[in-house]
Parts: structure tokens; C-alpha cells; sequence
């Protein structure tokens, strides 16, 4: 069940310039320290690192064996965008909205979200670790998604396609569309914390 992480290590990479995220096809380039936030819609970066930027759009980008690091934006606007094995680390987002994006292969470590938005995304072998969400957004077809010491206000379950999905890692205090919750695993402390959402889907009265 546990997402199944592919390891790449980046080669020496020259300095990347604004200009550049003009280009379609971008390789081993490194942004880095750019005091206005960037924007690579639709180019093609592989073998590539992002560090301590503001990215505003890469809407349906593709990133190959990219590292983000010190990255974030206050609405990071990412539909579409297709990942495939990234790397992002230390990093913050008032929301991230990866609606009908592919992610595949993809750790998130030490990262903070506002709202995440996996609505109608495809979404393997993704792995949330030590990050807090505000609010996460499931709805999306979900294959071997792990959590571990990471925190959530709200999961959004409606609509959701889960399968071998690993929620024990997530600390969370509310779920909506428990119905969505169908092929993940939680803990039993999780199971006891849904009793009542899980009781008022089905109908079921609770004495006093």
C-alpha cells in the first residue's frame, strides 16, 4: 500500500533566468532567488530545481525529476499539470489547485497548504510528509497516496476514487462525503473521531 517512491539525483545544473520559462522544452536549469513570482505554463522542465521563489502558474506543465525547495505562492494555480517524480520541500501555499492534474511519483516534505485541490486529478505514488493542510480536497481517481505526521482540518471526500490509500498518517479533525472514504485504510483512533459524520450518513440516531 505504501506509495512506491522513485529515487533520481540531479546533476550540476547552470543558473536558470526568467527568460528561460519562455522556452517550451527547459533541462537542467536552477531558478533560484527571483524577487517577483514565476510563471511556466504549458513549457516541459526536466532535471530541474526551484529554490527560494514564488511560482504563481504552471498550468499544464510537465515537471520530470524537478526539486522544489523554499518554493510558494498565496494561490498556486497548477490544473493540469502533469508530475512525475518531484520533489517538494520546505515549502508553503495559501492553495494549490491541481484540478484534472497527474501526479505520479511525488514526495511532499515539511510543506504547509491552505486548501489542496485534487478534484478530478490522477494521483500515484504520492507521499504527504510532516505537512498541515487547511482543508484537502480528495475528489479525484487516487491510487496509493501515503501521509505520515501530517495534520488536516477538513477532508473533502465527495466524488473520491481511492484505492490503497493510507490516511493513518493524517491527523484530522473533520471528514465531509464519508461515503468517499471507500478504499482507504485509518486507524482505529480515526475510525472512533468519524462515528458521528459516519452515523449521520447513515442515518442512524445517537442516544445521549
Amino acid at each position: 500500500m505504501a506509495p512506491r517512491i522513485r529515487r533520481f539525483t540531479l546533476p550540476e545544473l547552470a543558473r536558470g533566468y526568467r527568460g528561460d520559462l519562455g522556452d517550451e522544452y527547459i533541462e537542467l536549469l536552477h531558478f533560484r532567488d527571483f524577487d517577483a513570482p514565476l510563471a511556466a505554463d504549458d513549457a516541459r522542465l526536466e532535471e530541474c530545481r526551484f529554490s527560494y521563489v514564488q511560482i504563481e502558474s504552471v498550468r499544464n506543465a510537465r515537471l520530470i525529476q524537478c526539486e522544489l525547495e523554499q518554493a510558494g505562492a498565496p494561490a498556486l494555480q497548477a490544473a493540469g499539470v502533469f508530475l512525475n517524480d518531484v520533489r517538494v520541500n520546505h515549502s508553503r501555499f495559501g492553495s494549490a489547485d491541481f484540478a484534472e492534474a497527474q501526479l505520479d511519483g511525488v514526495v511532499f516534505e515539511n510543506c504547509k497548504f491552505g486548501w489542496l485541490n485534487l478534484r478530478g486529478a490522477t494521483v500515484r505514488d504520492v507521499l504527504f510528509r510532516n505537512c498541515q493542510f487547511e482543508e484537502i480536497d480528495l475528489g479525484g481517481r487516487i491510487q496509493r497516496l501515503g501521509f505520515a505526521d501530517s495534520r488536516a482540518g477538513q477532508i473533502n471526500c465527495h466524488g473520491a476514487q481511492l484505492r490503497e490509500v493510507d490516511l493513518q498518517g493524517l491527523d484530522f479533525a473533520d471528514v465531509e462525503g464519508v461515503d468517499g472514504l471507500r478504499g482507504a485504510q485509518i486507524s482505529s483512533l480515526q475510525l472512533g473521531l468519524l462515528g458521528e459524520a459516519m452515523a449521520s450518513h447513515l442515518g442512524i440516531k445517537l442516544g445521549s
